[in-house]
């Protein structure tokens, strides 16, 4: 996007098919900004997510880490939750 500014504002010769350089050029930097002010903001609330990441006391699926979630059913999510094998599960549903 700023490639584009800088070319249209520039060179704007190189550039064929434009009816109106101006608008363009407008359009571009408005990208430009549009594109900065989100990564500006996308980096802000990944560094004040991670400055409050440390203060979590369970994890993000609720449960306690012992394998179990609140509700007690295994938690499968958590590595080796309740060592439990289920084995082969056979079905008709193909």
């Amino acid at each position: 996007m700023l490639f584009v500014y800088i070319m249209l504002s520039t060179q704007p010769f190189f550039i064929t098919g434009l009816p109106d350089i101006d608008l363009a050029r407008k359009n571009a930097f408005g990208a430009l900004m549009t594109f900065c002010t989100t990564f500006a903001l996308s980096v802000f609330l990944i560094m004040k997510d991670s400055k409050a990441a440390g203060k979590e006391t369970t994890d993000c699926w609720g449960g306690d880490h012992d394998g179990t979630h609140e509700l007690g059913s295994p938690n499968l999510m958590v590595s080796g939750a309740g060592n439990q094998s289920y084995g082969a599960v056979t079905t008709d549903s193909y």
